[in-house]
């Protein structure tokens, strides 16, 4: 039960932390259709973002 809670805890903290850093807490959209455009295409930025910061982590000395 607590791994499952430190499971939680940590997605709570990675949209915490997508919220803040990629904007998602302000939708400029005003239609459905866009507001979920708005948000697919940032978290696809989300998840490129942390591929390529990954990569050059893995590759510093």
């Amino acid at each position: 039960m607590l791994a499952l809670y430190r499971l939680r805890w940590q997605i709570e903290l990675a949209f915490k932390r997508l919220k803040s850093l990629l904007r998602l807490d302000c939708l400029p959209a005003k239609t459905e259709k866009g507001g979920r455009s708005w948000i697919y295409a940032h978290l696809i930025l989300a998840i490129l973002t942390d591929e390529c910061s990954q990569d050059l982590l893995d590759s510093s000395p």
